[in-house]
């Protein structure tokens, strides 16, 4: 018998009790399995083919466990960690949100899943928790706010048996919309005031060679 555990397997549905809520699958490995029906996406019909993940090819009674429900967000997760370790071995940038502060750093969403940024990692102040804190500590945002979607790069992902997955991100890299936005309003203030600058100098310019263009009124 090969051994699937932690594999998705096809079965095929030979019968359906909907007054107890079950429903009766072959899967071709051994006898027929039961499945609840509340933990189908929809009310399956004899002959329909159900995806479930093998959790236990010998449970404590010797029969074979498997699991549907929730099988559609474990298989997202799965391509999304793919694309990261892609992303890791590359070197290249993923997006994330900074969602809240933790013991030691801040996690960060990506793609569904939970990424820890220490604070060593961190390139920055530490960020503040809304747009309104930011202005309060005086109007300028030199950091991402919490929820803002921004660069990250992967330093290290570890993964032991099937729910433990640790991925660990340093940055952010290259900012965030807002502090985009603060430096933009900085380099515009400092053109703005370089510009002023300039007319004010330009008109000192032009009074002194008008008055050497003046002739002497005394002589």
């Amino acid at each position: 018998m090969p051994n699937v555990q932690g594999k998705v397997i096809a079965t095929r549905i030979v019968a359906v009790d909907a007054r107890n809520g079950v429903a009766s699958a072959l899967t071709g490995i051994r006898g027929a399995v039961t499945f609840k029906l509340s933990e189908l996406d929809a009310t399956p019909r004899v002959g329909d083919a159900v995806e479930a993940r093998v959790t236990w090819m010998n449970n404590p009674a010797g029969a074979l466990d498997l699991e549907v429900k929730g099988l559609a967000r474990r298989r997202s997760l799965e391509r999304v960690w793919r694309e990261l370790l892609r992303a890791r071995d590359a070197g290249t940038t993923v997006r994330g949100r900074i969602l809240n502060a933790v013991n030691g750093g801040y996690a960060v969403g990506i793609a569904g899943m939970i990424a820890f940024l220490p604070a060593r990692a961190y390139r920055g102040r530490a960020p503040p928790t809304t747009a309104e804190r930011a202005a309060a500590e005086g109007g300028k945002v030199d950091a991402p706010v919490v929820g803002e979607l921004c660069g990250f790069k992967i330093l290290k992902m570890t993964s032991s048996g099937e729910n433990y997955k640790n991925v660990v991100v340093s940055g952010p890299v290259g900012g965030g919309a807002n502090e985009r936005r603060a430096a933009a309003k900085a380099r515009n203030e400092k053109a703005r005031s370089w510009g002023t600058k300039r007319r004010g100098d330009d008109a000192a310019e032009a009074a002194t060679e008008d008055e050497a263009a003046s002739p002497d009124e005394e002589e």
